[in-house]
């Protein structure tokens, strides 16, 4: 069992592009983070590991693919063994890629469903079984949505559908799991990355801020939600630049 005093945090898909700077970022607001993995290497993992125990906080990586729903309860085991508690869980992992509807295959269908809303499901389900038990005032989901789930963006039909799921369960579940959990999702536009392919760059000049976000847009939102927020739930909240205006 953790002696620490520190909040506990688990972040899915918590190595990789986005999911990365949170991780790093809860863990520099003094939060111990559980992350979940499931496809990074040994280097990026080893890599990030070091980073976040710099910051003084206990970090336990887990693998776990979170459309496996059985590894998922085995993931949210090893928080309930180590820690006895969770404070926060952040929905991250997700896959995004381009799908054409005439040619998306049932096989692709599901794997953009099972990752980006069936893994959201049941880990929001493991996550509230454990902080509904706990003795904190007030323990908090994030789930990271999309603005591909406001829009209607042709060329992702599959993921789109995931993300709009996604936003509709965050105000199932912020109903149903008030007043013990808020529960809130943030809906990205274009967010620049360093390692990013750019493979799907948009035009710019549809955003009216003249700039794509970059991770620290999205990351400050996910502290505010995770630390200062005692009221907020149900809600998401897009952060685009203005593009959907």
């Amino acid at each position: 069992m953790n002696s620490s005093n520190n909040k506990v945090a688990l972040i899915t898909g918590g190595a990789k592009r986005l999911g990365k700077y949170i991780s790093i970022s809860l863990a520099e607001s003094g939060y111990d983070i559980i992350l979940n993995y499931n496809s990074s290497t040994q280097k990026e993992l080893e890599k990030l590991l070091k980073e976040i125990s710099a910051t003084g906080v206990k970090v336990t990586p887990v693998k776990c693919d979170v459309t496996n729903i059985t590894a998922v309860k085995k993931m949210f085991a090893v928080v309930k063994k180590k820690y006895g508690k969770l404070d926060l869980l952040v929905n991250n992992a997700a896959i995004f890629k381009r799908t054409e509807f005439t040619e998306t295959s049932e096989k692709v269908y599901d794997s953009f469903l099972d990752t980006n809303l069936k893994g959201v499901f049941f880990c929001c389900q493991e996550a509230a079984r454990i902080m509904l038990k706990s003795d904190n005032k007030i323990s908090r989901i994030i789930n990271i949505a999309s603005l591909g789930a406001i829009e209607n963006w042709t060329g992702f039909i599959p993921y789109s559908l995931a993300k709009a799921g996604v936003i509709k369960l965050t105000k199932q579940l912020g109903k149903k799991l008030a007043p013990d959990i808020l529960v809130n999702a943030i809906a990205p536009g274009t967010v620049e990355m360093e390692d990013d392919e750019n493979e799907y760059i948009e035009n710019i000049e549809k955003y009216p801020m003249k700039k794509f976000a970059c991770p620290e847009d999205i990351v400050s939102l996910v502290r505010y939600l995770a630390i200062e927020n005692k009221y907020i739930t149900g809600q998401t909240i897009t952060v685009d630049g203005g593009k959907s205006l």
